[in-house]
């Protein structure tokens, strides 16, 4: 037992059988003598900074995040609030693998304490630039039927916001739109920011720990264009600070590192590399290309709510709109792709693409990446979690994606297959 004597927090999001799965992780802490709260539904951010505001407790949140609803797992989190590093991950693995397990004589404790999210949601309010907004500013958000609609709406109408909500009611069935946040299924959320003429929309992920942003023309944006605009004005307030991000991220988070004298810190792909980075060379500000962001000040966790929080700041102290900040950022074009590859071939493949490019390799953090000067580059990983192995190809304009695909597109087929 990793959190031996320890109470644990247990939460879970809206898919269907989240609960009962929450059910039998409680029924398994109790019989090992831990107590348990039983905090209910409740964002993964939301829950990962009760375990941080208490004092020597560990959680569990059962989430699929972003995935389909017919998924579901399990995300436990260290004393830290952060999500436990890879070598306790393979010890909870090893304890579930076995067939006996020892029951604790005298039984834990279930407790559920009474509005467990309002810590989480003052904390975020106290981050926020001005508490007072001079004239009502109008939000959308898009909470994709997930749990995020337990914070965010609820967060931006006490900050005084016009909120306007679309897909807001918790539904594991996603019918709104699927989970994940991607910008072929953000056009309602696009639709409804002009309609309403809103200063912006966030979308969030099934357990509220993305954000994908839209401006107030319309305009979806990427995970990497939201992550360099907060790590420009993070940075702005705090020259020099230190940013982690996966080896996957744009170079634009490069590029206003450099120009805000900060130090960029790579890692692989994943929010446990990223929060664990940030932990030990105590950076400010860590980002996916996927629409999380982690704030150290607040909590070094993917947050969505606490991603809005910075985008309303942006406005608020800029007083200009998203677009208006948003074209201030340095621009490169970046094409994403998911290659079917089974498990069982994930190694081969990535052995012989590795081999085939030989001395062009600049990268094995994660996968394969080579970087082509003043051309742009691209990268080859396997997924952690699916049966794919991902490319991305970032130019520094238009014509250099174009040429980059034109060149290597044909060399991914053949060696992952079309």
């Amino acid at each position: 037992m990793l959190f031996r004597g320890k109470a644990v927090l247990v939460g879970y999001d809206g898919r269907t059988s989240s609960r009962m799965l929450a059910e039998g992780v409680v029924a398994g802490i109790l019989a090992q003598g831990n107590n348990v709260e039983d905090c209910g539904e409740i964002t993964t951010p939301g829950l990962q900074f009760l375990v941080k505001w208490s004092t020597g407790k560990a959680g569990v949140m059962v989430t699929a995040s972003h995935h389909p609803p017919e998924y579901n797992g399990f995300k436990v989190v260290d004393l830290d609030g952060v999500e436990i590093a890879r070598d306790k991950e393979e010890v909870v693995e090893r304890l579930a693998a076995k067939e006996s397990r020892g029951i604790s004589k005298v039984p834990g404790e279930r407790t559920s304490p009474s509005e467990p999210i309002d810590p989480y949601l003052s904390s975020l309010s106290t981050y926020v630039s001005r508490r007072e907004l001079r004239e009502p500013m109008t939000v959308v958000v898009d909470t994709g039927n997930g749990v995020g609609a337990l914070t965010t709406p609820v967060l931006l109408r006490r900050l005084g916001c016009r909120v306007v909500t679309i897909n807001d009611n918790i539904d594991g069935g996603f019918p709104g739109r699927t989970s994940e946040p991607r910008p072929e299924n953000l056009g309602p959320l696009a639709a409804a920011v002009k309609a309403e003429k809103a200063a912006f929309g966030v979308a969030h992920d099934g357990d509220g720990d993305r954000a994908i942003f839209v401006d107030e023309l319309g305009v979806i944006h990427s995970g990497d264009e939201s992550l360099t605009l907060i790590e420009d004005e993070v940075l702005r307030k705090r020259p020099g600070g230190r940013v982690v991000t996966p080896v996957n991220s744009s170079m634009s988070v490069a590029e206003v590192a450099k120009k805000r004298r900060g130090k960029l810190v790579l890692t692989p792909v994943g929010s446990i590399n990223v929060a664990r980075t940030m932990l030990r060379v105590k950076a400010i500000l860590g980002g996916e290309e996927n629409g999380g962001v982690f704030y150290m000040p607040h909590q070094p966790v993917r947050d969505g709510s606490m991603a809005t929080v910075l985008i309303l700041n942006a406005i608020l102290d800029n007083r200009l709109s998203l677009s208006k900040l948003m074209a201030r950022l340095p621009r490169f074009f970046m094409a994403k792709e998911k290659h079917v590859c089974p498990d069982n071939r994930k190694v081969e493949v990535m052995r012989d693409i590795r081999r085939k490019l030989g001395n062009k390799v600049t990268s094995t953090i994660d996968g394969v990446r080579v970087d082509l000067k003043d051309r742009g580059w691209f990268l080859v990983r396997a997924s952690g979690t699916e049966p794919l192995v991902r490319t991305y190809v970032e130019g520094r304009t238009e014509k250099d994606l174009k040429g980059l695909l034109d060149e290597f597109t044909p060399f991914f087929d053949k060696m992952i297959g079309s």
